[in-house]
């Protein structure tokens, strides 16, 4: 089998230093939109140090090694075009299920509007009973979680007159608010987030990344979302964007 998907994985801080804490049962859950389907699941990542005595040459015991062992948590995310819902729910079964027949009984929470679409089809071939989540309010939770715990998950662009990019990254911290969210999935909303309990959409536009894909699929020949995007990173806009200077004149 083939999967048709992508990863990415983000290493968390010891759990008694997160503002927001992870819990450990809840393993995985699903963002299912009209373009993409996500998955992001919870693991820890056993590491073992082995002790040496002050000189740094012999083991402490001087015969079997002794070990300092630490667990590293980590979020991992997979992605897939959901158009290949069944490659991504067989992901599930194979990767993060145990067997069917265990998940029983159980459920998965799911946002998007695969929650309502596949609903049946999670069910059939997972054994689980889908929750449906309000995919606004789990989209406020996750980033605020992500900027006041995650490093460098956060920055400031300049693009210099030479062309050359320069990115500052900041590091998290609780006081993050207010701020905007800009979310660009296959339309864009644009969210004004006062608090953790206070925000609101105050616009937003349905040309967004279905435009995008739509278009470079006609326009390339690109067969898939990922590989729109490389070409997009090789590509530059100012050779197809309306400039100032194309208004005003000047270099």
């Amino acid at each position: 089998m083939v999967y048709k998907h992508t990863t990415a994985n983000v290493h968390l801080c010891a759990a008694q230093y997160l503002r927001y804490v992870i819990i450990p049962e809840t393993l995985f859950n699903m963002y299912m939109g009209g373009s993409l389907s996500k998955i992001a699941y919870y693991s820890t990542v056993s590491h073992r140090k082995v002790l040496y005595k002050s000189d740094g040459k012999t083991l402490i015991d001087g015969t079997d090694c002794q070990y300092e062992r630490s667990d590293i948590e980590r979020l991992h995310f997979v992605k897939f075009e959901t158009k290949y819902i069944e490659q991504c729910l067989e992901f599930i079964r194979v990767h993060l299920l145990s067997n069917k027949e265990s998940m029983n009984g159980k459920s998965i929470k799911v946002t998007g509007g695969g929650a309502y679409k596949y609903a049946e089809l999670i069910q059939q071939k997972l054994g689980l009973t889908v929750e449906k989540e309000d995919e606004i309010e789990c989209l406020m939770k996750g980033c605020n979680f992500l900027l006041q715990n995650i490093q460098d998950e956060q920055f400031s662009f300049t693009r210099h007159s030479n062309g050359q990019a320069e990115y500052n990254f900041l590091n998290a911290e609780p006081n993050i608010f207010p701020y905007l969210l800009v979310n660009i999935g296959s339309g864009v909303s644009i969210m004004k987030v006062e608090s953790k309990e206070k925000y609101e959409r105050i616009g937003g536009t349905s040309m967004g990344g279905g435009t995008f894909w739509g278009l470079g699929s006609l326009l390339t020949k690109a067969k898939g979302f990922d590989e729109l995007l490389e070409l997009a990173g090789e590509g530059d806009h100012r050779n197809v964007d309306l400039l100032v200077k194309d208004i005003y004149g000047g270099d």
